[in-house]
Formats: structure tokens, C-alpha cells, sequence
């Protein structure tokens, strides 16, 4: 197992303490606080692990991975915000270890360990957990664009 994966629990403890409760459920609806912490330290965690972070209008973030110059990009994701008073793997689960997943083919590419011919894109939909806003009709709309189309033709990266 690699130090992402075995990181994995660790990362996602420190991910859910934003909006903890005592119950171990989380409140981190869209745009709260808690929301903006956990996407600040995400942003911070793709940029460690090579990824260039993208923004598109309705405030997803896209942390970008190329590995194959013009090839499409594979998606994987979800939201790190929550519903209210949700369980903490409302969403957040999904985005982390998509992350981790992408963090370690871009880490085994290079040596020849897995062979890749798609790029690789991880999602954190803004307001998809309709508690506060929603952007459900958006999140299908992205998913058949191409990169271009969701996040713009210039790179707005975040550090």
C-alpha cells in the first residue's frame, strides 16, 4: 500500500474536523466557514501533489492533472460541503479519495508503473448538497464538456 493510500484516514480525520460535530457527523454546508476552510486545504493538498487548480464561475474547483497533452480527462469526485448535520462522508469521502487514487497514477506514471492515456481531473462541486444552493443542473451540464468549456482557456491557479 502507498503512503497516499495509508495517509487516506489521517487526511480524511483532518478534513471532517472542519464542521465537526460531537456526534462524528459534520456541518459544512456550501459557503460556510467551514465549507471555505475545507476547500482552502484541499486546493492546498492537490497543489502538493501536482495538480493545477481550477475555478470555474459557479465556484467548482478542478484540480487538474495532465499526463497526456490533448488527451480527454477521466473526472472523478464529488463535494466537500454537506447537508446539514450530515454524516462526514456526505460527499467529502468521495472527492478525497478520488484525489488520492489520481495523486498516485500521476506519482506512478513517470516510473513506468501503470500507463496512463487519459488525463485526470478531481471535482469538488460547489453547493451540490442542496442544504443552502445547488448546482445539480450544472454539475450535468460540466460533465459533458470538455476542460475548456467548464473551467476556460486560462489557468487561474490558487496557491
Amino acid at each position: 500500500m502507498s503512503a497516499l493510500h495509508q495517509a487516506l484516514p489521517r487526511d480524511f480525520r483532518r478534513m471532517s474536523r472542519n464542521g465537526g460535530l460531537e456526534s462524528g457527523g459534520v456541518e459544512c454546508q456550501a459557503a460556510t466557514t467551514a465549507d471555505g476552510l475545507n476547500r482552502q486545504w484541499f486546493v492546498g493538498w492537490l497543489i502538493a501533489r501536482g495538480a493545477t487548480v481550477y475555478y470555474d464561475a459557479m465556484g467548482n474547483e478542478f484540480g487538474l492533472v495532465e499526463l497526456c497533452p490533448g488527451a480527454p480527462y477521466v473526472m472523478v469526485g464529488s463535494h466537500l460541503d454537506s447537508q446539514p448535520r450530515a454524516g462526514r462522508f456526505d460527499g467529502a469521502y468521495g472527492v478525497l479519495a478520488g484525489a488520492t487514487v489520481c495523486a498516485e497514477l500521476y506519482r506512478a506514471a513517470p516510473s513506468g508503473e501503470t500507463e496512463l492515456t487519459y488525463n485526470l481531473c478531481v471535482v469538488n462541486w460547489t453547493g451540490s448538497a442542496p442544504g443552502r444552493a445547488s448546482s445539480p443542473a450544472d454539475v450535468r451540464r460540466a460533465a459533458t464538456r470538455r476542460r475548456s468549456d467548464v473551467v476556460g482557456p486560462r489557468p487561474r491557479r490558487r496557491t
